[in-house]
């Protein structure tokens, strides 16, 4: 069996709005049957194998997430993994105007 290279996916968007994390992870040619998607309350992993390499990786969240609540959608003619993770509790936040 042939040990393939791993790679970390690209994390093309990651927004928290106060009320969620939306977090938009580039996987292009993978299967959705092969994406495994783990959470806890302050962080996940990943793991996308497709033909010829591995996307593998965790991230830490600064804030916990319900992870009761968890959505994902995947647009695989994009290869794009959409996970919307709501707060555990909603934090309040200030814009700051740009000078």
């Amino acid at each position: 069996m042939v040990k393939l290279p791993m790679v970390a996916p690209e994390i093309c968007a990651h927004y928290h709005s106060g009320q969620r994390y939306e977090i938009h992870v580039k996987l292009p040619m993978v299967k959705k049957e092969n994406i495994e998607l783990s959470f806890s309350k302050k962080g996940f992993c990943i793991k996308a194998p497709r033909d010829d390499v591995v996307f593998a990786t965790c991230y830490k969240l600064e804030l916990p997430v319900d992870t009761n609540r968890i959505k994902t959608k995947y647009y695989d003619v994009e290869g794009l993994l959409e996970i919307i993770a709501p707060l555990l509790k909603p934090v309040k936040t200030k814009r700051i105007p740009i000078e």
